[in-house]
């Protein structure tokens, strides 16, 4: 699936999403609030997400895209960031990567979840991040 497939189907998921308020998404779907890292606009992308506690991860597949997706690229610059999901409501969020032995655990939670995400990782040379968003602690 290249970017421009992406961006087309994306663009048709937005409504509904809105419409049904994000209910009734098998598998569970949220929306990511990032600042762009060169307009320092907010940009919104709709994520399939895996429920983890307190936290949720999402996968910075792009569809096994050669190139990492921007909303991961911007969360790298500012890390930041806010969701909204039916299942969780509206949250202030600050993302991290997972790494070693808890990121491969939770990859084959995704993979169980959303089986997909294995063919789109063959599918690449880089290694598709599992980004961690955990609720931000008030200042």
């Amino acid at each position: 699936m290249g970017p421009r497939l992406i961006r087309a189907l994306t663009r048709l998921q937005n409504p509904i999403f809105t419409l049904m308020r994000g209910r009734m998404q098998r598998p569970p779907t949220l929306r990511l609030w990032t600042t762009g890292r060169k307009s320092g606009l907010e940009r919104a992308v709709l994520l399939l997400y895996l429920d983890d506690g307190p936290r949720v991860v999402v996968v910075a597949s792009y569809g096994g895209h050669s190139e990492h997706p921007e909303w991961w690229k911007n969360l790298l610059a500012e890390p930041n960031c806010r969701i909204w999901s039916a299942a969780r409501g509206a949250e202030e969020m600050a993302a991290s990567e997972l790494e070693g032995e808890e990121r491969e655990a939770v990859w084959e939670r995704l993979t169980s979840m959303y089986s997909p995400y294995a063919g789109y990782q063959e599918k690449t040379s880089r290694r598709i991040p599992l980004v961690a968003l955990s609720p931000r602690e008030s200042d």
